[in-house]
């Protein structure tokens, strides 16, 4: 079989880049967003945080969540944890076996948007139907097993 990069042979690592970039950064973003969540609702996690907030009404959940918007973002949060990082260790080993141009094009954007997306339907930042983020969820794990099993087989053989 012969190269199908050999035409562009950065250009599937540069989407990759730039994807994984767009990936961390919303990672980032998720970390900032639980703080502010955190402040606005008065949930604190330990008791040294106290002297971060004063007055009365301040929820202390050791456990991390206490209140059902801290608990979806730390959801989504781990979410990324469990999907996002082995996009980024996999991606790698899947772009250096060569895959069919198109497919090395497309699948990062793909894996990118579908991942914003969970999060935004995750947060309830956009409504959408209950069995979307179910989809968009499943979507995820299926990019990351044809890229699993493709790069298996390539080495295997």
């Amino acid at each position: 079989m012969e190269n199908n990069l050999a035409s562009e042979p950065g250009e599937p690592w540069i989407v990759y880049a730039w994807w994984s970039c767009v990936l961390i950064l919303k990672m980032n973003a998720l970390t900032w967003f639980t703080g502010r969540i955190r402040v606005s609702r008065r949930v604190i996690h330990s008791e040294e945080d106290r002297v971060w907030l004063t007055g009365p009404g301040i929820i202390l959940c050791p456990t991390g969540g206490g209140h059902e918007d801290v608990d979806r973002i730390r959801s989504a949060h781990r979410h990324d944890l469990e999907t996002v990082l082995p996009y980024l260790l996999i991606t790698p080993i899947w772009l250096s076996t060569s895959p069919l141009f198109p497919l090395a094009r497309i699948i990062p954007p793909c894996f990118a948007i579908v991942s914003i997306s969970y999060t935004l339907l995750h947060m309830k930042i956009v409504d959408g139907h209950r069995y979307c983020k179910t989809a968009l969820s499943a979507l995820e794990l299926c990019i990351l097993i044809y890229m699993s099993a493709a790069a298996a087989f390539h080495y295997a053989f």
